[in-house]
């Protein structure tokens, strides 16, 4: 297998619009009027929906120096077309700028300056309007082990609009005895031209049984490694959640490591590359990061490690609201009284649908984009409640435990403690973020956790 130069473009990706429902579709087509009516601001400077991916490795000049793999997405819907002869066409550059960061968080020098750019055209105007294609590039810099600040521009060439992202990169160094380079999470692999697609958002959804990793090792001799791979929960600025400092007897802490895998596999002197598949069996929608660890098999030592953060994200949002009238009850924990009966009392479903829209536009985050990602988090905490805490005919989101995770989301960690002759079960969820601390008690022995204190009681608080 060689390392690809190149990789695919998923300009041929494309909605699954017969899948959705009614109210899905409807979303899909609100947004796409709102991007067809928009028009572009000359040389108008924004942060914009584009991705950035870069892979430190080791270059091929024999002096294990390091190079940098740079991967650009850029949505065709960030694009201006024109209709031409062949299509409609599109173009763009993409200027780039690596500023060195010194150790004293101060930006230096400009090391490096790239530009290159990049067209694309499709078939048909519908094409143009479709948030599930994008186009692709890939530029390879060779660069000193450090820290730097990667600083993007994406200008459209049809309306002059110009996109800007930053990015912080700490490039490690690549000598040794034995090497890892960063890990790639990657969308593909094709066997037969050896190129793999990489999965530049580097965000995985939950319904996926797994995803790929790839990654290259480095070795100055023929030998066996024993390769560690573990997967850890943390938080949305990559650290990792506090764990209590004690517990009491008897109770069970959920770790932040949710998954680890060993094995030893045998490397070369040449260039070893590896795609592993990572199960998504444990894993529940939030930040996380994998690591991976080289050693000695026999005496432990620690050659190498890359570690790399992903994001797990909620796909059911289309098929969790497709019954109107559950969607609009569960917005109890969010929506006023006033909010709900408005909705309700529509004069026809689709008046109905406009002002249930209406609610959660209102509420986006980010809004121009086809994502809501209030709407979307707050309808997976209900679809978790209602897999995980529903007790007889009670569904989860209306339990104790089902309020408390949809109003503030998964706990930083919990303690459990279960039946015993002396204690009745209970849960203590503990939210150090907000810094509070809530106590479930099953008081029945049939699974009906108990809120011990209203969520604002004082007695909740953590300090």
């Amino acid at each position: 297998m060689t390392r690809p130069a190149t990789f695919r473009n998923d300009l041929s990706a494309s909605h699954a619009w017969s899948g959705l429902g009614s109210i899905g579709r409807c979303l899909i087509l609100i947004f796409a009027v709102a991007v067809l009516f928009s028009s572009p601001v000359s040389a108008q400077m924004v942060e914009a929906d584009f991705e950035v991916d870069i892979v430190a490795a080791r270059s091929d000049d024999g002096l294990q120096s390091p190079k940098v793999d740079i991967y650009t997405r850029v949505p065709v819907t960030q694009m201006s077309f024109i209709n031409s002869s062949t299509g409609f066409t599109a173009g763009y550059e993409v200027k780039l700028d690596a500023i060195e960061w010194s150790e004293d968080d101060r930006l230096r020098n400009l090391v490096q300056s790239r530009i290159w750019n990049a067209s694309v055209t499709v078939n048909s105007y519908q094409a143009t309007q479709s948030d599930a294609q994008y186009d692709f590039t890939t530029q390879t810099l060779a660069i000193d082990p450090g820290k730097y600040l990667f600083e993007f521009e994406v200008s459209d060439r049809n309306s002059n609009r110009t996109y800007v992202r930053s990015v912080p990169v700490t490039v490690r160094e690549m000598e040794g005895e034995v090497a890892v380079s960063d890990l790639t999470l990657i969308d593909s692999y094709d066997e037969t031209d050896f190129t793999i697609v990489p999965r530049v958002n580097t965000r995985v959804g939950s319904d996926e049984a797994g995803f790929q990793l790839f990654y290259e090792v480095y070795s100055d001799s023929e030998r066996e490694l024993a390769v560690t791979r573990q997967i850890r929960r943390t938080r949305m600025d990559g650290t990792a959640p506090i764990m209590p400092a004690t517990v009491a007897e008897g109770e069970v802490v959920e770790s932040d490591i949710v998954l680890t895998e060993e094995e030893t596999v045998g490397v070369s002197t040449a260039t070893n590359q590896f795609i592993v598949t990572v199960p998504m069996a444990d894993l529940k929608v939030g930040a996380y990061s994998v690591e991976l660890t080289l050693s000695d098999p026999a005496t432990g030592q620690i050659y190498d490690q890359a570690e790399r953060s992903f994001m797990v994200e909620w796909n059911g949002l289309a098929s969790h609201i497709q019954d109107l009238e559950d969607a609009i009850a569960q917005m109890e924990y969010i929506a006023e009284a006033r909010d709900l009966n408005f909705i309700r009392e529509a004069p026809n479903e689709v008046e109905r649908v406009k002002r249930f829209e209406s609610f959660w536009d209102k509420r986006d985050p980010t809004p121009g984009t086809i994502r809501n990602e209030r709407m979307e988090a707050y309808y997976y905490r209900i679809n978790a409640a209602n897999r995980n805490y529903g007790v007889s005919i009670t569904e989860g989101w209306r339990t104790d435990r089902g309020y408390v995770l949809v109003r503030f989301g998964e706990p930083d960690h919990i303690r459990r403690k279960p039946h015993s002759f002396d204690y009745e079960p209970y849960e203590i969820w503990t939210f150090e973020r907000i810094g509070r601390q809530f106590i479930f008690v099953d008081k029945t022995g049939f699974g009906d956790y108990e809120l011990l204190f209203n969520v604002w009681d004082e007695r909740t608080r953590l300090y």
